[in-house]
C-alpha cells in the first residue's frame, strides 16, 4: 500500500491481520468497484445474509435433510454473531470483543458445515464454498493460526455429527 513519511497508509493498503471492525461496514454495502484488498467486506457481508437466513430456514424445519435443524441453529447463530455491532455481546466480551464475536461467529458457521460434512451432503458445493469463505476470512483477520482454529472447529462440528447419526441410530435400534 502506499504510506506517508510516517509510515502510515495514505492509500489503499494490503489487508493485514491487524484490521479494525470499522472497516466492516454490514449492513451498509461493501465498498464499490470491489476490490482484492477489501475482500473482507464482502465475505463478511455474505456470510451475514446467507449462514444468518439459511440458518434461519433450516432451524425453523426447511431445506430439510440429516441434522438439518442442529445445523441451522449453528449457522443461525454464527451468522448473528458475525454482526460486529451487537455492542452488548461485544461489552461482555470485552477488550477486542467486537473481533472475537466476529471469529465466534466463524468457528460456529464452520461447527455447523462440518456436521454437514458428517451426513450425505458431504459433497454439496455449497457447504464446501461457505467453508473456504469463513476460512478466509478469519485468515484475512487473524491469520493462519485463526483459520487453525476454524479448521479445528470443523472437525469438531464433524465429529459431533457422526457421534449425533450414531447416537440416533442406536436408539432407533433400541426402541
Amino acid at each position: 500500500g502506499l504510506t506517508g513519511r510516517s509510515g502510515s497508509c495514505v492509500g489503499p493498503c494490503a489487508t493485514t491481520t491487524t484490521e479494525s471492525m470499522s472497516d466492516l461496514l454490514f449492513p451498509t454495502l461493501p465498498p464499490w468497484p470491489p476490490s482484492w484488498s477489501k475482500r473482507q467486506a464482502y465475505l463478511h457481508w455474505w456470510l451475514c445474509i446467507f449462514m444468518t437466513g439459511v440458518g434461519a430456514l433450516k432451524a425453523a424445519g426447511f431445506l430439510r435433510h440429516d441434522l438439518s435443524q442442529i445445523v441451522g441453529v449453528l449457522e443461525f447463530l454464527g451468522g448473528a454473531l458475525l454482526l460486529p455491532r451487537w455492542s452488548h455481546i461485544t461489552k461482555f466480551l470485552g477488550k477486542g470483543g467486537a473481533e472475537l464475536s466476529l471469529r465466534m461467529g466463524c468457528w460456529f458457521i464452520l461447527a455447523g458445515l462440518g456436521m454437514i460434512v458428517s451426513t450425505r451432503k458431504r459433497k454439496s458445493p455449497v457447504c464446501w464454498s461457505q467453508t473456504v469463505l469463513c476460512l478466509e476470512l478469519l485468515r484475512i483477520r487473524g491469520g493462519n493460526s485463526a483459520v487453525g482454529i476454524g479448521v479445528v472447529m470443523l472437525l469438531a462440528g464433524t465429529l459431533a455429527g457422526f457421534f449425533l447419526q450414531t447416537f440416533k441410530d442406536f436408539k432407533a435400534k433400541s426402541v
